[in-house]
């Protein structure tokens, strides 16, 4: 297809190096490309429209209606968006760096206040003997109990089958700490990738950051996986301490029946929620969470 000056063609974009966005037309062809200056700031994901000009330079017009907008808040309460147009999350977790069921609390609330789906992956199973695998099994089983697909994957071993079939004309995005192997599953994944990847360190216990900004990767003609980079905290600060228990899905059944309309869900009497934990159905680990959450965000 010949590509001429001045007319809309539509891409989408794969990373973004400072003044440099990297964009996948629709060809399947890789191109470098600026962006007009009334253009938002452009994240890994979004769908743009984008023109030739006469030096053959690629040059990003527009930005089309996102949609699965992943996003968290910096230490200063700002939104920093991740990515756009985003269909799953993974979350990635290990025994190696330590799992994190807080960080994993904080990422499922941020699914489930935007509206993604999310899923659970637990990677580095070829490391661990059986009956550790028990009992971190036995763990996020509270998190299937609720509803959210969790996958043991070992993505050095290749043993990622389960993964294949959910990522299918959809397009998600591998996130979680430094050092659970988000770079290793991707490469498992895309066989032509490289990102790089990097060993834990012993001394720490933590991932060493590899993936500088994020990248997203062709599966299929209708699939995409993107790679984020490492973080070890997930902020919350852009959204109120009052929409926060929506965020944890087993609790929606129980918002409203609380004796007090403007009740958090604390210590209150006649709180629903707090109810629901002494007759089990909320998990205990899941209701400290929510309150270590709910602290952080009212500080």
């Amino acid at each position: 297809m010949t590509i001429t000056p001045d007319t809309d063609q539509h891409a989408t974009v794969i990373s973004h190096f400072g003044n440099e966005i990297l964009i996948c037309d629709e060809q399947g062809q890789r191109r470098r490309a600026t962006a007009r200056q009334n253009l938002p700031a452009l994240v890994c994901g979004d769908k743009i429209t984008w023109q030739l000009t006469e030096f053959d330079d690629a040059v990003i017009v527009g930005l089309q209606e996102r949609h699965g907008t992943l996003t968290r808040s910096t230490p200063f309460k700002a939104t920093k968006l991740i990515a756009a147009n985003v269909d799953i999350v993974l979350v990635v977790c290990s025994h190696k760096p330590k799992l994190n069921t807080g960080l994993l609390d904080r990422y499922l609330a941020a699914c489930e206040l935007s509206g993604i789906d999310a899923h659970i992956v637990f990677n580095k199973t070829d490391t661990l003997k059986e009956t550790k695998t028990k009992e971190f099994k036995q763990q996020l089983s509270v998190y299937q109990a609720i509803g959210y697909p969790v996958h043991y994957t070992s993505a050095k071993q290749n043993e990622i089958e389960t993964l294949k079939e959910p990522l299918q004309s959809k397009t998600s995005i591998l996130v979680g700490q430094s050092g659970v192997g988000k770079s290793t599953i991707i490469r498992a994944l895309v066989p032509d990738a490289k990102p790089k990847v990097a060993e834990v360190s012993d001394k720490t216990n933590k991932g060493r950051h590899t993936t500088t900004t994020s990248e997203l990767y062709t599966l299929d003609e209708h699939s995409y996986v993107i790679d984020s980079p490492g973080i070890r905290e997930f902020g919350l600060g852009n959204i109120d301490p009052e929409q926060l228990a929506t965020g944890f899905r087993e609790f929606k059944p129980h918002l409203g029946q609380c004796q007090f309309r403007d009740c958090t869900h604390t210590n209150e009497p006649g709180c629903a929620l707090i109810k629901a934990v002494q007759t089990g159905e909320i998990s205990q680990m899941r209701f400290d969470s929510y309150l270590g959450i709910l602290a952080s965000l009212q500080e």
